[in-house]
């Protein structure tokens, strides 16, 4: 199966895919004990963020 698309991810054992233009995937994966998802959510929710948005603050 080819990688075209980003996908976000949410939830416990999901993990997130970036897909850009010149090819190149990155991934963010989050913890898979639901208790440790909630206990970590704050990290999980910063570590998606610069994965989507980590280069906008460079050109900003």
């Amino acid at each position: 199966m080819e990688e075209k698309q980003t996908i976000v991810a949410i939830g416990a054992g999901t993990i997130s895919k970036r897909v850009y233009p010149d090819g190149r995937i990155e991934r963010c994966d989050n913890v898979k004990d639901v208790a440790l998802y909630i206990e970590k959510i704050d990290e999980m929710i910063e570590r998606k963020k610069e994965l989507y948005f980590g280069d906008l603050k460079s050109s900003l």
